[in-house]
């Protein structure tokens, strides 16, 4: 399972990711953030939620809907945000490898948008001679 980007940004302190939002990212999100030093078993609870009857249920990614979560520990501070179609992360540290390094090698890349060029079917104007 792989978290897929749609965007970054930072600033050296503050990181910014953008992710699609599929079930898929529950599972990447879990391996992240255990690469970062969380509990699993806390993060994996965070995706729990309760029914009718007040039974412990594994909620989907889309019930979060324009909703935050908020994780620290002594090297990171994380939120994030779920949208309607997106998620967007937010996570402050001055100990940027590790995550950076997650990111290459557990992330996947959309592809970028492939855009075909438009034939000019204007005939050029010839130029007016001078004497």
């Amino acid at each position: 399972m792989k978290f897929t980007l749609i965007g970054t940004d930072n600033n050296g302190f503050r990181h910014r990711y953008s992710f699609r939002k599929t079930e898929a990212f529950k599972k990447s999100f879990v391996k992240f953030m255990e690469n970062l030093d969380f509990n699993s078993k806390d993060i994996k609870g965070t995706f729990m939620g309760y029914d009718k009857d007040e039974k412990l249920i594994n909620l989907k990614i889309s019930e979060f809907e324009d909703c935050i979560r908020y994780y620290q520990n002594k090297k990171y501070d994380v939120d994030v945000f779920y949208g309607n179609k997106k998620i967007i992360m937010v996570v402050r540290t001055k100990k940027r490898i590790p995550m950076v390094e997650h990111l290459v090698k557990k992330a996947g890349w959309i592809k970028p948008i492939k855009i075909k060029k438009i034939k000019n079917k204007i005939k050029p104007i010839p130029l007016l001679l001078r004497k």
